[in-house]
């Protein structure tokens, strides 16, 4: 952490002051935890989870003092509801979530600074590259730039949290009323129970 922060004050020295944050670095191993190794879960937790305390404690002092400042966090939807076969991402970004959760409260008396956290559904790009789910007409996954459209347009207006697309707001009030069979049967029609069976994903 220490090296991390002289790190963040040199490059503070070299380019000013930072009032927009984004922390959207992440690893995925696509392991249960039985075949992870512990390298890779701490990794996953280092750089998807601990690594946004670090930046975020590196940059939010000057933005509280210069009353002007943004925290962005790219998360995933994984945060809310979790799959197998990704359980070391999964923990991470429900982390992640809790970390945002609570530093967006606490910025409500801290006037020009705020925080956004955006949780999309499946993004086309390498990192997951390889996994399905059933109906991926109905799922489509989404493309980067909709994604960083989106969450520009999230920034500008000070919203706290976006879910993309918004058809993931009916699965955090299905999670919310379901028993967890009714879930579990969700899970196996949909195919997010073996969507991790074919990924081939960048780690």
């Amino acid at each position: 952490e220490e090296r991390y922060l002289l790190s963040q004050a040199f490059f503070f020295f070299q380019v000013g002051d930072i009032t927009i944050l984004v922390n959207n670095a992440a690893v995925v191993h696509g392991k249960s935890l039985m075949d992870s190794d512990d390298d890779a879960l701490l990794k996953s937790q280092h750089i998807n989870t601990l690594g946004q305390f670090w930046t975020t404690k590196a940059f939010l002092p000057r933005m509280l003092e210069l009353q002007n400042g943004h925290i962005v966090c790219l998360n995933s939807v994984l945060a809310l509801s979790a799959i197998p076969g990704a359980i070391d991402y999964c923990t991470s970004k429900a982390s992640s979530f809790a970390f945002m959760e609570s530093l967006t409260l606490g910025l409500l008396d801290c006037p020009g600074v705020n925080a956004t956290t955006v949780l999309p559904f499946h993004t086309s790009t390498e990192m997951f590259q390889g996994m399905r789910i059933r109906f991926p007409s109905l799922f489509p996954p989404l493309k980067p730039e909709t994604v960083a459209r989106r969450t520009v347009e999230a920034v500008q207006m000070n919203q706290a949290f976006l879910l993309l697309p918004w058809t993931m707001h009916v699965l955090v009030i299905l999670k919310s009323i379901l028993p967890q069979a009714a879930l579990e049967e969700i899970h196996k029609f949909s195919g997010s129970y073996t969507c991790m069976n074919t990924f081939k994903g960048r780690t």
